[in-house]
């Protein structure tokens, strides 16, 4: 009978055009992928390619199977990732959660430090870039418009994620970037060629092997293409006045997000990792966001809105999981929002990588 596996032989070998190809994406040896297309033709009774030389051509039936197959391993995929979704939700591995008052956070966050993250994030023009763990689509509309003779690909494991992504794209009626439900791990080279560049950020330091997704995203990218990683580090954050139960109320965050498999510190690492996974000619730069009373944007944007309010979205899962006491967050939180004060100060570093393949 027909299963996904033949399904999927299909389709390979219709976006990379050859049985050799194919194989290679497909970790299978030639041979075998010759002996699975001849038990699939064998047991259909009908031809499904014409072999010219090297190359495959679809017979009609072929071309039958190829697009009744696309839609299908499309659901197959999708059905796969929602299971996905539903596995991390459960082990709650993305420590922020779904809800729209993050959606908002993220969004606040993206704005008010764009200028310090993406004054450099520019590509050269009629690039195609892979955006990694989109999210809600918050540096998305950044750099898409930033680069807007460039094609971007910007892929989530989260569908609703996305719908909120696309609504954003659309109303700021951005042109240049296409939406996919999909895991970077599991992808394939396509037809139209490997991409130019691939940009992550604030993905890795909810991984519990990032070094995994680094390797995989390597053999996505062109010789001498370039890779781009922004990530946060917790440990960076000082404060006035100081404040033990807000240190405990940061240090809760970095324990919450060790217990679900994660790094809140994992900008400090970006240079080792990207070299582990075999990247060349890595430049790492600090991005310090520090805020004082001169800075009234800043208070209201980075401290309260953004920094704050991710403590503030993660309080139940820290008392649940008992990282620490309510009277202890609530003083926590507090002690963070005296820091916006005309006289607090507040400082926190984000590391930007950029590496070549």
């Amino acid at each position: 009978m027909i299963d996904a596996r033949h399904l999927k032989l299909i389709i390979e070998i219709d976006q990379l055009g050859s049985l050799s190809r194919a194989s290679q994406e497909l970790n299978l040896t030639q041979s075998a992928l010759s002996h699975q297309l001849k038990n699939l033709e064998d047991y259909l009774g009908v031809s499904i390619f014409h072999r010219v030389g090297n190359q495959l051509l679809f017979t009609e039936a072929g071309k039958e199977l190829r697009d009744k197959a696309k839609p299908m391993m499309a659901e197959f995929e999708a059905l796969e990732l929602r299971m996905q979704e539903i596995k991390e939700s459960q082990l709650k591995r993305y420590v922020h959660g779904y809800s729209q008052q993050e959606a908002q956070r993220l969004a606040n966050q993206a704005s008010t430090v764009a200028e310090y993250l993406h004054y450099d994030s520019i590509w050269e023009d009629g690039s195609r870039i892979l955006e990694v763990g989109c999210g809600v689509g918050a540096q998305t509309e950044i750099i898409a418009q930033a680069n807007p003779k460039s094609k971007f690909v910007s892929i989530d494991i989260s569908a609703n994620s996305l719908e909120i992504a696309q609504a954003k794209i659309e109303e700021q009626q951005i042109k240049n970037v296409e939406f996919r439900l999909q895991d970077a791990r599991k992808m394939r080279k396509e037809k139209d060629g490997l991409f130019d560049h691939v940009f992550v950020c604030f993905l890795l330091e909810h991984l519990s092997n990032p070094v995994e997704l680094l390797k995989a995203l390597k053999h996505l990218i062109k010789p001498q293409g370039t890779i781009t990683v922004i990530e946060g580090d917790h440990g960076s954050t000082f404060f006035h006045p100081n404040n033990v139960f807000a240190q405990k109320a940061v240090d809760a965050q970095v324990a919450l997000q060790r217990k679900r498999g994660g790094n809140a510190n994992i900008g400090r690492q970006l240079y080792p990792l990207l070299s582990e996974a075999g990247y060349k000619n890595i430049a790492v730069s600090p991005r310090q966001i520090y805020v004082d009373g001169s800075k009234p944007k800043l208070l209201e944007g980075f401290i309260k809105n953004t920094f704050t309010a991710m403590i503030q979205g993660m309080s139940e899962d820290i008392l649940s999981e008992e990282v620490l006491t309510k009277s202890d967050l609530q003083e926590g939180i507090r002690g963070l929002l005296r820091t916006a004060e005309s006289d607090g100060v507040f400082s926190y570093t984000f590391f930007k990588a950029r590496a070549v393949v």
